[in-house]
């Protein structure tokens, strides 16, 4: 008879044990979001670029992967943009989403935190350096300011995951054609100028209202590349 009572409470045991492990596995589920906003923090910024010289500190990040620039992010040459910061900051590759420069260029932009140097130690994540084509272009006004930054899950090209200031509205289209459908948002503008405000170029143009790949003078391409047949080269 005493058999029974104690089956009955060995069951019930294993029944709980198997229910604590699914509610851990659900709960594991529902934090995997490949966009979430895991800090947010302001930074002052600075600008740095890809040289042999002491200063800047060569032409790969801390792992020896070749550096990216703001300008070969935003021609589509470079699929995020390196920065630096003080090595406990962050962990090698983590996600930012600058609001002030995706508000200057009218699209989300991926920062990733790859790089640092002896000016970040002890920094935290006070200071933050933007890799740039050039010199020039280090020397940007909005770089060289108050950051405000969103740390993330992941990169995506939608909105940032708090509110930023908003672009301006894209001025009535001209006679150029449209760009094609499904390519990457594009900054609203009205001259090529807008579409190239550092002061080195950004290999884009002014095409219906909207910044796109391509060039007319060699002043329009990054870096050391000419315009040639309307390309950055």
């Amino acid at each position: 008879m005493q058999s029974l009572p104690a089956l009955g409470m060995i069951l019930a045991l294993s029944l709980a044990a198997s229910g604590c492990a699914s509610v851990d596995e659900s709960d594991g589920e529902e934090g995997s979001s490949t966009d979430a906003l895991t800090a947010s923090f302001v930074s002052h910024g600075t600008g740095y670029y890809p040289s042999s010289s002491a200063l800047e500190g060569g032409f790969v990040d801390r792992k020896g992967v070749r550096l990216r620039t703001l300008q070969q992010f935003l021609a589509g040459q470079a699929e995020y943009v390196s920065v630096a910061m003080d090595s406990n900051a962050f962990g090698y590759g983590q996600h930012l989403r600058i609001k002030e420069l995706e508000a200057k260029y009218g699209r989300a932009i991926d920062f990733r935190v790859v790089d640092t140097g002896g000016a970040f130690r002890g920094k935290g994540r006070s200071r933050i350096d933007i890799c740039v084509a050039n010199r020039k272009a280090s020397l940007d006004p909005t770089i060289n300011g108050t950051l405000h930054i969103d740390a993330v899950n992941a990169f995506s090209s939608g909105p940032s995951p708090s509110p930023a200031p908003p672009a301006p509205p894209p001025p009535p289209a001209g006679d150029d054609p449209p760009p094609p459908s499904g390519s990457t948002p594009a900054a609203a503008c009205s001259s090529d100028g807008q579409c190239n405000p550092g002061n080195d170029g950004s290999g884009l143009i002014c095409k219906s209202g909207a910044c796109v790949p391509g060039c007319r003078t060699n002043a329009q391409c990054p870096g050391s590349s000419r315009c040639i047949s309307g390309e950055c080269k």
